[in-house]
């Protein structure tokens, strides 16, 4: 019976983890230049108060923080100018309560829905 409950517990955690992520935030990126990333709000909004987290992806678990940049009022098709820290980079926004993961590596855009990373068509 215990193992049961732990079950649903972890299945209850997860979907909490899951239904926090925005799928309506997104992003745009572009490389302006060697050794540099320009994040775009591509959103048709303004976000109040975006808070932009930049990490280095490692390995299958392992990242580390290479940035972080907050924005009090971030506009549709404005640029915020970061460091490409390594070849894999994953990009965290949080405003308005709303969060939405995403992941850059070789030119290509993705959302991350929990492990899994979905390509961004552009």
């Amino acid at each position: 019976m215990r193992s049961w409950m732990r079950i649903v517990l972890v299945i209850m955690l997860t979907a909490g983890l899951f239904a926090c992520d925005s799928m309506e935030l997104t992003i745009a990126v572009q490389e302006p230049e060697e050794g540099w990333l320009e994040v775009i709000n591509s959103n048709d909004r303004v976000l109040k108060d975006a808070h932009l987290v930049v990490e280095a992806f490692e390995s299958e678990g392992a990242t580390r923080p290479c940035g972080k940049e907050v924005v009090s009022s971030w506009e549709p098709g404005q640029a915020i100018r970061v460091k490409a820290c390594a070849e894999k980079i994953r990009f965290t926004l949080t405003t308005g309560g709303e969060t939405a993961r995403f992941s850059y590596s070789m030119g290509q855009l993705y959302r991350r829905i929990g492990r899994k990373e979905v390509p961004i068509v552009k």
